[in-house]
């Protein structure tokens, strides 16, 4: 093995072999705490909701959609491909996560 390729290995293991190596019995609790809490994120939360495309602007990446006959909302649109895919007036159900603060489809089915 070349010696860059070597020294280039214990760069990059040499902090993992430092926290494999704990010096008091706290450290391994510590490190399996931080371990769970970082597995614990849960993704968004997914909403399934039903209604009919009022309209689409494309520039600014929303579909605003009628969800009763007083009110309608906009959503922003994960994939730009959705807007080859509905039309005004389509019946829609779709889903929607919290994305960055915006209320955004990220899945939607003619119906």
């Amino acid at each position: 093995m070349p010696k860059s390729t070597l020294a280039l290995c214990v760069a990059l293991l040499w902090p993992a072999m430092s926290l494999a190596t704990p010096s008091d019995g706290s450290e391994p609790q510590q490190a399996v705490v931080a371990l769970a809490a970082t597995a614990a994120v849960q993704p968004p939360a997914t909403v399934i909701l039903r209604g009919v495309v009022d309209s689409i602007d494309e520039r600014n990446d929303t579909i605003r959609i009628r969800l009763s006959p007083d009110r309608i909302e906009p959503f922003k649109v994960q994939d730009g491909l959705l807007f080859n895919a509905v039309r005004f007036g389509d019946p829609v159900a779709f889903s929607v996560q919290d994305i960055s603060g915006f209320r955004t489809i990220v899945g939607l089915t003619k119906e």
